[in-house]
């Protein structure tokens, strides 16, 4: 008689050997195994160039922030952060018919470093949703009174880049082109390499749907992020991928011709050489110690001055405590210089208990005037304006 091995003999056998051999699987389908203890190395810093700071309440959740050096004008994309806690796609909720229909019109503020004032600008030409998180500006080399503002777009029906024209020292906005192609899909950081091109990072592979849930739940994985270049100045937008392998790559910036890429997972900052046809060479990658959120360029010498989390990440806990983030709920901020002289050597050159910001994602250094802006996706007052000494960047 033919024996029959029972149900209850089998799924034991077959969980065992899933179990034993659950990091090959892993390897298999490229997922990125993080050792957490780099992720902390700025943890226990002490305070610094956070003595003098004035939290600006005109405008909250500023994910990014850009200075226009030569008008001492910053820009800013923000939003409303409970809002943002129902539907903010690039933070993993998406449940739209939670979040108010008016809050879908996010704003775009500049702010003056000789006044102090803040000024939300008026959108002209923009149609229908504007979901802010990465920007950029390019002065217009013709025009020295004009600057390109580029701002990455959440967009209920899909991520987009949206190009304005601003006048400095009006309070409006001109949308030259709103940007949209397949490959702009989880779009994190902008940078922009002429009037209607620019790299972008996405930081998933999927928007939403089952890819994105196994992303969430079990990633990262190498193939969930990339660089992609794309080129509006036609009829038709191309875009290609130019660069990838990150487990999450986030914020983006430019300096002549290096880019810069960080990692909010793996802790890293990818140096790239930046090729006539805008693809990429890997020149360099530097352990930063942290999860690495957006990126500014020091003007005064080229180094990237990077927003990093220097505590474990738990965006769900910030979600939960959105109104009290900064006051009773504070989660340390802190920022680096990679200084090319030191061959990209990471210095602390900010540090906060979260008193000021708290879940800072962006850092802008004005060297010369001696200020530092600093920015947080979530927080009411959702940004600062920093003195600092002259020494602060020598």
């Amino acid at each position: 008689m033919e024996l029959k091995p029972s149900l209850s003999l089998i799924l034991p056998l077959i969980a065992f050997a899933v179990y034993s051999q659950a990091g090959y699987l892993w390897k298999l389908v490229s997922r990125v195994d993080i050792d957490k203890a780099r992720l902390v190395r700025w943890e226990n810093s002490t305070a610094l160039n956070n003595q003098d700071c004035q939290v600006i309440h005109a405008a909250d959740a500023c994910e990014d922030v850009k200075i226009h050096y030569p008008s001492q004008t910053a820009f800013l994309g923000c939003g409303n952060p409970i809002e943002r806690t129902h539907w903010y796609p690039c933070a993993g909720v998406r449940t739209v018919e939670r979040r108010a229909e008016s809050s879908f019109r996010e704003q775009l503020f500049k702010h003056d470093l000789r006044t102090g004032q803040t000024t939300a600008l008026e959108l002209v030409g923009m149609e229908g949703d504007l979901i802010t998180h990465g920007i950029d500006i390019l002065p217009v080399p013709e025009e020295p009174s004009k600057v390109h503002v580029f701002a990455v777009n959440h967009a209920r029906d899909g991520d987009s880049i949206a190009i304005f024209v601003h006048e400095l020292g009006s309070n409006v906005l001109r949308l030259v082109k709103n940007v949209k192609h397949p490959n702009i899909k989880t779009a994190n950081g902008v940078v922009a390499t002429g009037p209607l091109s620019f790299f972008i990072t996405n930081d998933h592979y999927s928007r939403k749907g089952p890819v994105r849930m196994l992303e969430e739940k079990y990633g990262p994985f190498t193939w969930s992020s990339n660089v992609q270049h794309c080129d509006a100045r036609g009829e038709e937008v191309f875009c290609k991928k130019v660069g990838g392998a990150f487990p999450n790559a986030n914020g983006i910036n430019l300096w002549q011709d290096k880019l810069f890429v960080g990692d909010s997972s793996n802790g890293t900052l990818t140096i790239f050489q930046v090729q006539e046809d805008k693809t990429l060479t890997n020149l360099k990658v530097v352990d930063v110690g942290a999860g690495a959120d957006n990126i500014n360029i020091l003007p005064t010498t080229g180094d990237p001055i990077v927003a990093v989390f220097p505590t474990l990440e738990n965006l769900p806990a910030y979600r939960d405590n959105v109104r009290t983030l900064g006051k009773e709920f504070l989660v340390p901020a802190a920022a680096l210089r990679l200084d090319h002289t030191k061959d990209y050597a990471p210095e602390l050159i900010y540090f906060d208990d979260g008193s000021v910001i708290s879940f800072m994602t962006g850092v802008a250094a004005d060297p010369v005037n001696g200020w530092l802006l600093v920015s947080s996706v979530l927080q009411y007052g959702g940004f600062a304006v920093c003195k600092v000494p002259p020494h602060a960047f020598a």
